[in-house]
């Protein structure tokens, strides 16, 4: 893909509380490999250099073990937001403003490298995301009764990776904090202050995000299947 440096930050730092039970998801064993392990990998195998990765105070030594053996990566403490800790994996990586950022989220543990492979190869570009057009009947819902059906064409679902040059991120980032503005991800910040086209790569695979309790046995069913991939 080039001589561009890809560096991936990951803010893994939330509880989980929708997810449920003591142990935060992105620590969860799935197939004989924590959440966090294997989105790492998964970053890894897709071409990123290096992962900066954000965790809750008092998980980092615990994040370290689980990511033991891995080349390029660096543990930070997170925020109490996403977008925060996204910021401090930033600030943490010391990039250059040319340099290639993918974020992704922990819980999108069965990313496949050959869908990292090609987000990276857009993003590099200026900015891409990583997602599928709507499939399902979408309606709106009005007090809890269905009010009408709205129209999906153009709709997309967004995943992660979401991908930047650096300097890019780094900006949308500074003026939504001078804004007070939070976004749902990254590429709502560069939508909302920067005029820069963010490209959508439509993945090719599955890439669930654990969320809710069951979530697990679909995401073990993928990565079993694409062990070695």
């Amino acid at each position: 893909m080039g001589a561009d440096d890809f560096v991936a930050l990951v803010p893994a730092a939330g509880t989980g509380e929708r997810y449920g039970g003591e142990l935060p998801k992105q620590f969860r064993v799935v197939s004989g490999r924590s959440v966090l392990r294997w989105s790492v990998e998964r970053l890894l195998s897709g071409g990123v250099d290096r992962v900066v990765v954000a965790i809750s105070s008092g998980q980092e030594s615990r994040a370290r073990e689980h990511l033991r053996g891995l080349p390029g990566i660096q543990v930070v403490t997170g925020a109490a937001t996403r977008q925060d800790s996204v910021g401090r994996c930033l600030e943490a990586a010391e990039v250059a403003g040319s340099t290639v950022v993918a974020v992704h989220d922990a819980a999108r543990a069965a990313v496949d490298p050959r869908d990292v492979q090609e987000v990276l190869r857009v993003g590099a570009e200026g900015a891409a995301v990583l997602g599928r057009r709507v499939t399902d009947t979408l309606k709106r819902i009005d007090g809890g009764r269905i009010g009408s059906t709205v129209d999906r064409s153009g709709l997309w679902c967004a995943e992660t990776p979401q991908v930047f040059r650096a300097e890019t991120l780094r900006q949308a980032h500074r003026l939504a904090g001078e804004s007070a503005f939070v976004g749902t991800d990254e590429a709502s910040l560069v939508e909302e202050f920067l005029d820069t086209e963010v490209r959508a790569v439509e993945a090719r695979f599955p890439n669930p995000k654990m969320t809710w309790p069951g979530d697990e046995t679909f995401l073990a069913l993928l990565l079993e299947r694409g062990r070695g991939s």
